[in-house]
């Protein structure tokens, strides 16, 4: 007797769907934080545990967390682009993103920086929400 299963979408894939819904959506309120330089909003996305390699340099959460309250408290205008954002699931409760960024930063002190490189997030969700485990950014200029 063969076993059959009810029409309609497989529950593994619903359950990949969903996972990948939800962390776009987390990369994308991560990007509104940045674009709106709330390093609180920012740092409500890191979980306690959070590391990151920013080029190369390896920080912690306490130092991610006063790194970006000095940077953005640098900052008079923040303006990035993310593309090519592709998210792969690790199960139910955890996801590797990356992305490709280019910006544009201007300093209060008028200084314009712009850069591009990428950057891959790996999110996880405890408790029903998802936050950021561990981040790699690599950033070089834009030579005009």
């Amino acid at each position: 007797m063969a076993c059959s299963r009810p029409s309609g979408q497989d529950p593994v894939a619903r359950d990949r769907a969903q996972v990948i819904a939800a962390v776009q959506a987390a990369v994308w309120s991560f990007h509104a934080a940045d674009t709106a330089r709330d390093a609180e909003a920012v740092i409500r996305l890191m979980w306690p545990e959070f590391t990151m390699l920013a080029d190369g340099a390896r920080l912690g959460y306490d130092q991610a967390a006063t790194g970006s309250r000095e940077f953005m408290a640098g900052l008079a205008l923040f303006h990035t682009v993310w593309s090519d954002l592709q998210v792969t699931p690790l199960g139910q409760h955890a996801a590797i993103a990356s992305f490709q960024f280019r910006d544009s930063i201007v300093t209060r002190t008028g200084e314009l920086v712009r850069g591009r490189g990428t950057t891959t997030f790996v999110w996880q969700r405890r408790h029903g929400e998802w936050r950021l485990l561990f981040a790699d950014a690599d950033h070089r200029p834009v030579v005009q």
